[in-house]
């Protein structure tokens, strides 16, 4: 017998222009992106997936709070995606 993965909802807001480099289609940066993923994964299979660059120089932050790449995202988790960026 063969068991499914369930599966969890998230959503995906992309800044700093990251949008035009990723794998989706009609982003609104308005309402982000919806979509579903395997129950378990973590930020670093979700960014590697959408095919931003050089993953491990973006900031990730879920629900407003900073992680990192290896941290796992739950049903309903909202993941941003920034350049880091300085000025003065």
């Amino acid at each position: 017998m063969l068991f499914k993965k369930k599966e969890i909802e998230i959503k995906i807001k992309l800044y700093s222009g990251l949008h035009k480099e990723a794998a989706i289609d009609n982003y609104n940066p308005d309402e982000g992106y919806i979509c579903k993923i395997p129950k378990g994964s973590r930020v670093r299979s979700v960014v590697k997936k959408l095919g931003l660059p050089d993953i491990y120089s973006l900031a990730y932050f879920c629900n407003g709070q900073r992680i990192g790449i290896f941290t796992k995202l739950r049903n309903g988790d909202e993941l941003s995606c920034f350049r880091p960026s300085g000025g003065g």
